[in-house]
């Protein structure tokens, strides 16, 4: 339980040093450079999920058995089996 709280109250303390620092430190020019990269970031991932999700499902067809394979049954028919 002690570590939960620990971990709790550290997240709690960069997001407020973050959130400090966001707005006294960092110039105008930083904040539009931070909120570009943001949005660079929103557009890749939402291209990847797109790209990902037409992938997803698509099956490619079976042309049937590769020629070794086939060889390797017409030997073993050959033997009898």
């Amino acid at each position: 339980m002690k570590k939960l709280l620990r971990g709790v109250v550290v997240i709690a303390t960069a997001a407020g040093v973050g959130y400090v620092v966001y707005k006294e430190v960092l110039s105008d020019e930083a904040k539009e450079n931070i909120n570009k990269m943001v949005d660079t970031v929103k557009t890749s991932y939402r291209r990847i999920n797109e790209v990902i999700n037409s992938v997803r499902g698509d099956v490619m067809p079976d042309d049937g058995p590769l020629p070794n394979v086939q060889t390797t049954m017409r030997q073993w028919k050959d033997l009898g089996y």
